[in-house]
């Protein structure tokens, strides 16, 4: 019928499909949550970029 012709090719068949519905679970379950920014997070960004300029500048 569909290529199942042994217990390997079915089991990969509902693996996919378990997987697929996990994920799309997941998905849903995640859907509005976003990402919570630290208040630290934006500053650590910007000491990491002064310290990027400070480098190139220094180059020859």
């Amino acid at each position: 019928m569909l290529g199942i012709a042994d217990l390997g090719i079915l089991l990969g068949y509902l693996f996919t499909a378990l997987a697929f519905l996990l994920c799309l679970f997941y998905g849903v379950m995640k859907w509005k949550k976003g990402y919570d920014e630290k208040d630290g997070d934006y500053r650590e960004e910007i000491k990491w970029e002064r310290e990027e300029i400070e480098l190139i500048e220094r180059l020859p």
